[in-house]
């Protein structure tokens, strides 16, 4: 960022700070009672001294009615209320049981009567049950369903499907919000966001014994929120009281409780399926009316067994002896070869490399030829985590402090299809290998009341996660360990066993992408600003957030050794030699290495600033007005590990720690909202967002292409006779080195500067109309575009409708120009070409792709009806239906 917009910034964030070093929740994570105050005739009354007290804390909060006769009370934890609204002349007034839930601004409007101050008016019962103070949509799920209702694998955020519009993909643990995708929703816990970019996970699901409830904004929320094409999860963790209560539990499944398989024997060997979910939660106060503690932990310990079947060779095949006519590759002379007799390979005809590694295939199980081997074990998959926090009161009740420490870890251990961790992933896995992951979460806020009028608050908070999955592998670097010359052992995770992949056998070594340590972090800082002034109340402020990714993950780090019938087969005869019998004779059809020198370390920041006005126009209209602005500092590497093709000069450039998008300063995003009260018990109201996302791809900010960074060097036959190589005298791998000529015969990425952020607009129109005092019914249109939304990376290197009508001919084969330019193990650097690649815009090269080219559009529109009854003597219920096209 340059020296203006540092300074631009600072002013900003100064404005928004109120010049003081305070933090805390606004809506996020918290909820806002206002109203008027009238007197019979209904004439506005100011001066009104209006108290809110928490009736689990007897937190106090003190503000006065405007010159309107306004009052606002922002920033209040979700709870239990007491109202008490007193003026000089007027009776005064009390109301108690005033439920407030998490981002919901709930109106109470108070009329008093003229009398005495020794009489006291009561009202016992909740708000009014009508929204009539916003024009977003969405949808509270309270404590007691988060709390009662079922839940595989006690995940909350399953009951998001229970808001109109949102839906749970299947195969996805993420909700799709009106349309929007999955992964790029807001999830912010306690204020907080948690979500990590690349890939779009959330950090962690908090404990449900620790949730206090959750609120889905799925439609034009206030500016205050951001960052999301679909909408915000909103969620407010458990905070202590003044009356100690605790909580523990217990959920298991096991074997023994299942019903037998009709199908199955009388007396089948059963597999272990264990399952033990166990915690608890204990909060309370440390000095009463001023700090409390509230922590909870669960565990969980789970084996599943899981029977995985491969093919492997058998006895015979593993002594040298096939069904098949199998050749010997020594004996080749142009297309021709002898066939070893009894079609039997000597031991001595053997490579040395492939009899030691034949010790790492276990023993068939059965004898068939395919599906000969099973082996059954446990899938482990153990959980721990918890939450410390601590709220605090500073006297006279101007300041308060919150803060919560959180911990998770799952560690897991699929079943691979051989005992040493070999074999490519079972179907239903739940890792590629054994997983580690971790994560931490920070959130804390401080909360200052400058007078009765004007609020600060800041949120602080940092969240982590990290995966550390590892490979089979070897006691030192694998061509030391196993006897192979030429494979490199200066890259990233030498000691990983390669894989040795015999076509139709299951092979040796872990899964590409197994070896990884990848991971993120988000840290925030967001402030708000309240002033109550007249019939407005004004909420400013500020959003700063720093992202990381830190990544290393070659898909195969010591390469993989692929085998096929060509080495033992008569060349050109279909039907003759044996993948496995190739394996034995060393002959490597093709092989490919990925190698990783150094941690792949992205960067972005993000600065966004907002201003909202809740203005009560009259008692019956209220308007929305805001507006965000988004500055997405384009991504950067922050060693430089970064190129670029560029399609004008056909070569590769190294921007190094430049960006590779320019700044957009144009992110602008305005709100609005209408809601109008047609009688005491109906409203209309309207809506309108624009919300500006990431910069690039689908879910991340990170647009830096990082080859020959992380780069893949290959081998392979050339006339599918003569190997790539022996195994026994290993390949040889030369990596190309940062040369603008990196990438001649193989794919590259490009990136177009000239896109910026995308961005997703919403509106939605909305009847609701209360039923009883705790019942209402809503009708809603609602629709969204999201525009430069991400997609995959797409290829420009293709030919055009009117090459392609040339057919048959497009594969004829032709001199190669670019023979000896291009490597020669690249498919495009064989002497011969196809006339096809010769008439691609970048006949240099397989592919030319933009990298995260967010360049996609996508519609919604839809209309829902739901009904919904609040919680009332132990009863509470919700039923919707949705339209959408």
């Amino acid at each position: 960022m340059g020296r203006l917009n540092r300074r631009i910034g600072w002013c900003l964030a100064w404005l928004c700070l109120g010049g003081t070093a305070a933090s805390a929740w606004a809506q996020a994570g918290a909820g806002e009672i206002t109203g008027l105050v009238t007197d019979q005739q209904g004439a506005v009354l100011s001066g009104a001294t209006v108290t809110v007290t928490g009736i689990q804390t007897n937190l106090q909060r003190v503000t006065v009615s405007t010159i309107d006769g306004v009052y606002t009370v922002p920033s209040l934890a979700p709870g239990e209320y007491r109202l008490v609204i007193e003026l000089s002349g007027f009776k005064p007034v009390r109301h108690e049981g005033i439920r407030l839930a998490t981002g919901e601004k709930t109106r109470v409007d108070v009329e008093l009567i003229v009398g005495s101050v020794q009489e006291q008016v009561t009202v016992v019962g909740d708000a009014p049950v009508l929204r009539s103070e916003t024009a977003s949509l969405g949808m509270v799920v309270a404590n007691e369903q988060v709390a009662q209702l079922p839940l595989n694998g006690r995940q909350f955020i399953m009951l998001a499907a229970l808001v109109p519009g949102v839906a749970l993909p299947p195969n996805s643990v993420l909700p799709r919000i009106n349309g929007g995708r999955p992964r790029t929703n807001e999830y912010l816990f306690d204020g907080i966001s948690v979500l990590q970019p690349e890939p779009g996970q959330v950090a962690y699901a908090p404990v449900i014994d620790a949730i206090q409830e959750f609120k889905i904004e799925s439609n034009s929320p206030p500016a205050e929120f951001g960052r999301f094409n679909g909408g915000v999860i909103n969620l407010t963790t458990k905070s202590g009281t003044n009356v100690f209560r605790g909580d523990a539990f217990e959920f298991f499944r096991n074997e023994s409780l299942n019903a037998r398989n009709y199908f199955q024997r009388s007396n089948p060997v059963t597999p272990d399926y264990r399952r033990n979910q166990y915690g608890g939660i204990f909060g309370g106060p440390m000095v009463k009316d001023r700090t409390f503690f509230f922590i909870d932990y669960q565990g969980q310990q789970q084996q599943i067994g899981r029977t995985v079947t491969s093919n492997v060779p058998t006895l015979a095949e593993r002594s040298g002896v096939f069904l098949q006519n199998i050749y010997d590759p020594g004996t080749t002379v142009g297309n021709t070869r002898q066939p070893f007799p009894n079609n039997t390979i000597p031991v001595s005809a053997m490579d040395p490399v492939a009899r030691a590694l034949l010790a790492r295939y276990p023993l068939p199980t059965n004898s068939a030829t395919a599906n000969n081997y099973s082996r059954t074990a446990n899938e482990i998959d153990h959980q721990d985590q918890g939450d410390v926090r601590i709220d605090h009161t500073f006297s006279p009740g101007r300041d308060q402090i919150f803060g919560r420490l959180t911990y998770f870890r799952e560690q897991i251990d699929p079943v691979a299809p051989f005992p040493d961790g070999s074999g490519a992933s079972a179907a239903g896995s739940a890792a590629l290998g054994p997983q580690d992951t971790r994560g931490w979460a920070f959130a804390s806020n401080y909360q200052h009341l400058f007078s009765s009028h004007l609020l600060n608050d800041v949120r602080i908070g940092d969240t982590r996660r990290s995966v550390e999955r590892r490979a089979v592998s070897l006691p030192s670097a694998a061509g030391a360990a196993l006897n192979i010359p030429g494979i490199p052992s200066g890259a990233m995770f030498p000691n990983t066993l390669p894989a040795f992949a015999p076509s139709g056998y299951q092979q040796l070594g872990s899964p590409a992408n197994t070896a990884s340590d990848f991971s993120t972090s988000v840290t925030e800082i967001a402030d708000s600003l309240t002033w109550l002034h007249g019939r407005h109340t004004l909420k400013m402020g500020l959003d700063w957030r720093w992202e990381r990714l830190d990544v290393v993950q070659p898909p195969s780090p010591t390469g993989t050794f692929v085998f096929t019938t060509v080495g033992s087969d008569l060349p050109g005869v279909a039907n003759t030699g044996n993948a496995f019998a190739s394996f034995l004779l060393g002959q490597v059809q093709s092989f490919n290495i990925d190698l990783e020198q150094r941690t792949i370390q992205e960067r972005a920041h993000i600065q966004e600033y907002f201003i909202q006005d809740d203005w009560k126009v009259s008692g019956r209209l209220t308007l929305n007005p805001g507006l965000r602005y988004t500055l997405n500092f384009p991504s950067t590497e922050i060693n430089g590990q970064t190129a670029v093709f560029n399609l004008q000069t056909q070569q590769l450039e190294y921007p190094g720690t430049h960006p590779v998008r320019p700044l957009k300063k144009n992110n602008v995003g305005p709100r609005f909202g209408a809601v109008y009260r047609l009688t005491e018990r109906t409203t209309i109201s309207t809506g309108y967002g624009k919300v500006w996302i990431e910069m690039a791809g689908i879910t991340t900010p990170f647009t830096t292409p990082n080859f020959p960074f992380l780069q893949n060097v290959s081998l392979r036959t050339l006339d599918n006779i003569t190997p790539a190589f022996v195994l026994k005298n290993g390949p040889t791998v030369t990596p190309v080195g940062a040369t603008p000529d990196a990438g001649l015969g193989q794919g590259v990425f490009t990136v177009d500067g000239n896109l910026g952020s995308g961005y997703a607009q919403q509106w939605n129109v909305s009847v609701q109309r209360e039923v009883t005092k705790n019942t209402v019914v809503e009708v809603s249109y609602l629709g969204s575009k999201i525009t430069n939304a991400g997609i995959p990376d797409s290829n420009i290197n293709q030919l055009t409708a009117d090459q392609l009508a040339l057919g048959q001919t497009l594969l004829d084969r032709v001199p190669n120009p670019y023979a000896g330019i291009i490597p020669r193990s690249s498919s495009i650097g064989d002497p011969t070409i196809t006339i096809a690649q010769l008439l691609k815009p970048y006949p240099e090269y397989t592919a030319v792709s933009y990298y995260r080219n967010n360049v996609g559009t996508t519609n919604y529109q839809g209309v829902s009806f739901s009904l919904r009854q609040r919680l009332s003597r132990g009863l509470t219920y919700s039923a919707a239906y949705t339209r959408r096209s």
